[in-house]
């Protein structure tokens, strides 16, 4: 609890309005290491964002870094038996195709099993062998073995099956089926000693997908077929009972605009926050802890000297080339008609100026994105910055401690002197009073 003080009793005057005004007056210094405080800690948080930023513009140039990425591609089928997606290591291209069986997993039952109970022994005994090509399980069953039991042993065989009980209102059948489709993921069931009958309630056999693609036939042990045609999955639904599919895969600009929009605005969201915390031309800064801050500028300047580089050689050899240009500001702007006229001209060199190619050769969205690694590491310039401004909060804060013990000792002495004059002033008055009496 703070000490009660009743200054000016002896003298009439008003001695604590007095400290308080002397000891406000002499807050200057603290006022301005405490300004200082504030807008360090604001601009540890304006260079945190800017980590951020630059950790966004990495998760974009990620998706430009490679060729397959930077392949943007639509396939399209004519026929619900044939569904299709494409990536971007997809060529375009036409192709029919007809599917005359669907990959499928083996699935058999038992015969009725004579029990009412699941938890009931069903008095068989001997051995169930079950193969998956060459794994292979022989399972012991007992005569005092339930169907529950029976069960929890297949599952437990450590092969690619499951097993599960069925009851038709009177009594219990086994199901047991394989998890994966495919001939070579076809199960064999060999029973000696018991009676389960799997061999003859054979419901699906483990079966390949066969289709042919333009008359070449395929075999898959998926219904969804990869590497038949590159870059595209063919997911089988159904026979093409009527006719062929026909599949159609074509670029998409669309989409490659949108990834390349998605760099570029989040570029243009770090030079923007740049410029706004630390000035750029005529625009000041709006925290003076960071105006005209060098780290803040590395990050916009490493990023830029990317911009501007040549990949290759040819026509397309820069972002600008394929419709990436740069503003006066240091922002940047998509040209979508110049994109669009690049792709329809020569893709493959649109996407060599952004993701390189395969004999070492590095794309913008590589050297952009080793930069923004680079920015974001440990000891990359974000990181060095906000361990500046930290040192430089700590020496703050220091600073306004000492201070403020200065104005504490200064409050102290002031009362003590204003208490001596006080008193002084009470002992006159009352020699006075008594001399006049």
């Amino acid at each position: 609890m703070p000490a009660v003080t009743f200054g000016g009793v002896g003298s009439g005057i008003d001695t604590e309005s007095i400290v308080s005004g002397l000891i406000s007056a002499s807050k200057g210094p603290l006022q301005r290491v405490q300004l200082q405080q504030s807008q360090t800690q604001a601009a540890v948080s304006t260079v945190s964002d800017v980590g951020n930023l630059v950790a966004k513009l990495k998760d974009a140039l990620g998706a430009l870094d490679t060729t397959p990425e930077i392949g943007s591609f639509k396939a399209t089928s004519d026929k619900k038996a044939v569904a299709v997606s494409a990536s971007g290591a997809a060529r375009p291209g036409s192709f029919k195709i007809e599917v005359t069986q669907l990959a499928s997993a083996y699935k058999a039952y038992t015969k009725p099993l004579g029990v009412t109970q699941s938890n009931q022994a069903l008095n068989q005994a001997g051995t169930l062998n079950l193969a998956i090509g060459t794994k292979t399980a022989a399972l012991a069953i007992d005569a005092a073995d339930s169907l529950d039991t029976v069960i929890s042993k297949i599952n437990s065989s450590g092969l690619r099956v499951s097993a599960t009980s069925f009851y038709d209102g009177t009594q219990f059948r086994m199901q047991l089926r394989g998890l994966d489709t495919g001939l070579e993921n076809d199960v064999s069931v060999v029973e000696s000693g018991t009676t389960f009958g799997f061999a003859a309630n054979v419901k699906s056999r483990g079966l390949n997908a066969l289709l042919t693609v333009d008359g070449f036939a395929v075999s898959s042990k998926s219904n969804q077929v990869t590497g038949a045609i590159a870059g595209v999955t063919l997911a089988l639904a159904d026979k093409t009972t009527d006719g062929f599919a026909t599949v159609n895969v074509e670029n998409d600009p669309d989409a490659f605009a949108t990834k390349l929009n998605t760099l570029v605005s989040a570029y243009n969201a770090i030079v923007s926050k740049v410029h706004s915390e630390a000035g750029f031309g005529s625009l000041k800064g709006s925290n003076p802890a960071l105006t005209g801050d060098s780290s803040l500028r590395a990050v916009t300047s490493h990023l830029n000297e990317v911009l501007t580089k040549q990949v290759g050689t040819g026509k397309f050899t820069t972002l600008r080339s394929v419709g990436i240009e740069l503003n006066n500001d240091g922002t940047l702007k998509l040209n979508s008609q110049r994109l669009n006229a690049a792709l329809a001209e020569d893709p493959e060199a649109v996407s060599k100026v952004l993701a390189g190619d395969d004999k070492g050769v590095k794309g913008i969205a590589d050297q952009m994105f080793s930069v923004a690694t680079d920015l974001l590491s440990d000891k990359g310039a974000i990181a060095a910055r906000k361990d500046g401004l930290a040192a430089r909060k700590k020496s703050l804060d220091g600073r306004a401690e000492l201070e403020q013990k200065r104005l504490d000792r200064m409050e102290e002495q002031l009362r003590k002197q204003f208490t001596q004059m006080d008193g002084a002033v009470a002992a006159s008055n009352a020699q006075m009073s008594f001399l006049q009496r």
